[in-house]
């Protein structure tokens, strides 16, 4: 998802896809007969990569999601170059969160007659708001966390602090590595949008892309295989919290009502492992359904978001722990990524129709 430097440096909290440092290989997990989850390690504390799945036919590749750097593309694709030879003739593009598409240019560039995919809302917002929503972490936020970085090796240096040195220079390393990748990235866009759905035909294989309501944002795509019973969500589900920033709070609600009507038996989420039930699907949508009566009484009885999120953490404990676990970090995200993210967008909602304007991150 994008963020702010500030979101960014809150996000490893999250074990999600949190495996070894230095830009190791993705992970590739199977998640059905031919269709591969890539995890890609975090980019020590700036960044996460959104999942990237590829799917395999007789006739060729289709991905979903390009990653949130070239190199971390270009690093699945090496994988899918091992798996098969066939072309890579699709790419789909989740929504506009630069997590899950700065790599795109590096299929373009591999295979030049791919489509790539998005729905037109996501296509508009990746061609401007969605730059502008990252420009100031990338020009001011990051260069500044980095600047600490240096500063704390040198002190680290003078103290004489082995370890600590050793640390810090990963550390740094990752940081810059990030931020190079992210100013250097070619924003490669989609060539072919859709509205509510649209079919693909790869071998065998049958693919809807298809978009239901606004939900993280104005224009989710998800993958269903109805012949394998196999959901890709994208950010509309996460595993094991799903991020609130920017949702439409009524539409995201209406959007896994419908997934949860798919007879998928396999749903791969945005982040983190495959999930072989509806278990962590079925707990999101009942967390979400009490946050919204929740955040409506309050707001009809005149409380703020604040009074409204202590009320809603009271509501939804045992919810919480089925999220968590009752794991302190994971309790603190789930406070502020989910109940007090989506509870802003509750107000906001209440307070008139919300536009496709990409919201600010609310202040804590």
């Amino acid at each position: 998802m994008p963020r702010s430097l500030r979101t960014s440096l809150l996000l490893p909290l999250l074990p999600v896809c949190l495996w070894a440092q230095g830009h190791a290989p993705p992970r590739k997990i199977q998640a059905a007969e031919g269709v591969y989850l890539f995890a890609t390690a975090p980019y020590s504390d700036v960044g996460l990569d959104g999942n990237s799945v590829v799917i395999l036919s007789d006739d060729g590749v289709l991905v979903f999601d390009a990653n949130g750097t070239p190199a971390a593309a270009a690093a699945v694709l090496a994988e899918i170059r091992k798996m098969t030879p066939k072309p890579v003739r699709y790419l789909v593009l989740s929504h506009w969160h630069w997590d899950h598409w700065y790599g795109a240019e590096v299929y373009r560039r591999a295979f030049p007659g791919i489509q790539i995919i998005s729905h037109e809302a996501t296509r508009r917002l990746m061609t401007g708001p969605a730059l502008a929503f990252n420009q100031p972490g990338l020009d001011e936020q990051l260069p500044q966390h980095i600047h600490d970085v240096e500063r704390q090796l040198a002190a680290a240096k003078a103290a004489g602090a082995a370890s600590e040195v050793a640390g810090l220079e990963r550390h740094l390393r990752e940081d810059r590595f990030f931020l190079k990748q992210k100013r250097g990235a070619h924003h490669t866009v989609a060539d072919l949008t859709f509205s509510d759905s649209l079919t693909l035909y790869l071998g065998a294989r049958r693919i809807q892309v298809l978009h239901y309501d606004r939900a993280i944002t104005p224009g989710d795509a998800f993958l269903y295989l109805p012949d394998e019973k196999v959901l890709v969500t994208g950010d509309l589900l996460i595993n094991p919290i799903t991020f609130a920033l920017g949702c439409y709070p009524t539409g995201w609600i209406r959007t896994l009502e419908q997934l949860d009507r798919l007879d998928a038996t396999v749903i791969v989420p945005g982040h983190g492992a495959p999930l072989r039930d509806k278990t962590l699907l079925e707990t999101h949508l009942a967390l979400l359904r009490e946050l919204m009566r929740v955040g409506k009484a309050a707001k009809a009885r005149g409380l703020n978001v604040e009074q409204a999120r202590a009320e809603a953490m009271d509501s939804v404990r045992d919810l919480r722990i089925r999220l968590t676990g009752d794991d302190p970090g994971l309790n603190a995200a789930f406070g502020i990524y989910l109940v007090d993210w989506f509870l802003h967008r509750v107000y906001d909602e209440q307070n008139g129709p919300l536009t496709d304007d990409i919201a600010p991150i609310p202040a804590h």
